[in-house]
């Protein structure tokens, strides 16, 4: 119902909305402006503007400007209007969620502007029984989208299945190819070309000889020469390639290529879901539409499943036993081992190592490699190391059973106990001197800061754990500490037989 001031020429000022989903659709924008202005000389309306969002859904506020800025000048305060004459209920909008279009018009009611629809056969009176019919008439229009939306998708599912493509690019080295009513194919499409006419279908076939050729020799390099994805994308771009995009190649751009079915005859719909302006969701496999030989392949078949079998073997990584065997031949050819040596073969990356192992010390040990050794007869880093992080564990474990707290620090040697206290974890090994002593150096300031260090003296030959010293670093007042067999009783109140002892679980 208008309830309005005229202006000086006696006819109520009012604005039109107009809104088509697509060029071929009925009731197009000048259809429904030619009612709105019938609507509005027999009504007393003037209509001052024209607000039309051509070619855009009427399932969401988002990608309609004009309603937007419709909205905006309708609550605002230096509003010149006060009607907005629409087509009819579906116009204003489809929205899935029918309170939705409601609210909007709500909005334009509280600021003083009413919202008529002029091709509706219900007057709007204001009773109850408008309401209701407005409602009705809103639900209506919010289920012939989710009814058309399925008849579409049931249409492109048929249409999948006889091998035409639904939408979208080709890719590299395809090109679109309109097929008419008839069964008759017409010119290939170029990038960003439409099919002439509506009822046209949209088949694949090789595109370019050169094109084709480099989709091959991608796969070739991949299979036969089992080059990455990253490498195969540096080679084209040294060559001074670009994409069908018009950009260099990257890695994702040849992974496309590798996984896509459509390179050797296949098509696939439904792979993902995303109807009605929802969010994009993945289909399980079982629900894919495939057209297998929908037209001519660039690669075949078994070679094309060759691509995807590599791809997911590397997807898997390595296997730890063939990656310990690889360790153990290093060792043997050279006798020794370190990261450099693991980095020159053709061992997997670091990450690889971390995600199997934990990192290239405890890979070391797991491959059961015999301790490195210096001249001096003391235990070699990478030896050291390991044992380290055997010991942090123990003491991990002993501290939880003695009903303490444990936590690690950025310090990878470092332990934090019950909150409070710093505990640095270390290991000494015997060394050997020209005196013929043997001798244990224990590093006390050196590395990561703690209150306490607790040190593991490994036996004269350095192969098992003889005893564990305790020490407050605040006492210290030398960065490292050198202990011998006759020193050693100097510290007797320091050293501990077990971790047991320490943590007093005996």
């Amino acid at each position: 119902m208008i309830h309005s001031e005229n202006d000086s020429t006696g006819r109520i000022p009012a604005v039109a909305y107009a809104r088509m989903s697509t060029d071929g659709q009925d009731h197009s924008i000048q259809h429904q402006l030619d009612r709105i202005y019938t609507y509005a000389a027999t009504h007393g309306l003037e209509i001052l503007r024209v607000y039309a969002d051509e070619g855009r859904s009427g399932l969401s506020l988002l990608n309609r400007p004009q309603l937007q800025g419709l909205l905006a000048a309708a609550t605002d305060a230096a509003c010149d209007f006060s009607v907005i004459v629409v087509y009819d209920v579906s116009r204003w909008g489809r929205f899935q969620d029918v309170d939705e279009g409601a609210f909007h018009e709500y909005l334009c009611r509280r600021a003083g502007v009413a919202v008529v629809y002029c091709a509706e056969q219900f007057i709007d009176d204001g009773s109850p029984l408008y309401a209701i019919m407005k409602g009705i008439k809103r639900a209506m229009a919010a289920e012939y989208s989710r009814e058309l939306s399925a008849k579409v998708f049931h249409a492109q599912c048929r249409f999948s299945l006889m091998g035409y493509k639904q939408g979208g690019r080709a890719g590299y080295g395809l090109r679109r190819i309109p097929v008419a009513a008839n069964g008759e194919s017409r010119s290939p499409l170029e990038a960003g070309e439409r099919k002439p006419m509506l009822t046209d279908r949209i088949t694949l076939t090789p595109g370019l000889p050169e094109e084709v050729a480099l989709v091959r020799s991608i796969y070739h390099w991949y299979i036969e020469d089992r080059w990455s994805d990253s490498r195969i994308a540096r080679h084209l771009r040294a060559d001074g390639g670009i994409t069908h995009m018009g950009v260099p190649w990257d890695p994702s751009t040849v992974r496309r290529i590798l996984t896509n079915e459509r390179y050797c005859g296949q098509l696939l719909f439904n792979q993902t879901t995303r109807r009605l302006h929802s969010k994009v969701e993945a289909n399980p496999e079982e629900l894919w539409i495939r057209c297998n030989d929908a037209f001519e392949p660039i690669v075949s078949r078994p070679y094309f499943e060759k691509a995807r079998n590599i791809r997911t073997l590397r997807a898997a990584g390595p296997a730890p036993e063939d990656v310990l065997g690889a360790l153990r031949d290093i060792y043997q050819r050279h006798g020794t081992i370190n990261i450099e040596l693991c980095k020159a073969s053709s061992l997997p990356g670091r990450e690889t190592m971390l995600r199997l192992f934990g990192g290239y010390v405890q890979a070391y040990a797991a491959a059961g490699l015999p301790s490195l050794h210096t001249p001096s007869g003391a235990l070699g880093i990478r030896t050291m190391r390991a044992l380290v992080e055997g010991l942090l564990k123990e003491i991990g474990e002993r501290a939880l059973r003695a009903g303490g707290t444990i936590c690690k620090t950025q310090a990878w040697n470092v332990l934090l106990l019950n909150d409070t206290l710093k505990l640095k974890v270390s290991i000494a090994s015997c060394r050997r001197y020209p005196d013929s002593w043997r001798r244990w150096r224990v590093a006390l300031r050196k590395g990561g800061h703690a209150d306490f260090v607790l040190c593991a003296l490994m036996d004269t030959d350095n192969i098992r754990i003889r005893c564990y010293t305790l020490m407050a670093t605040a006492e210290a007042t030398k960065d490292s500490l050198f202990l011998s067999e006759r020193t050693l009783g100097r510290y007797s109140a320091s050293c501990f037989a077990t971790l047991d002892e320490i943590f007093g679980l005996i």
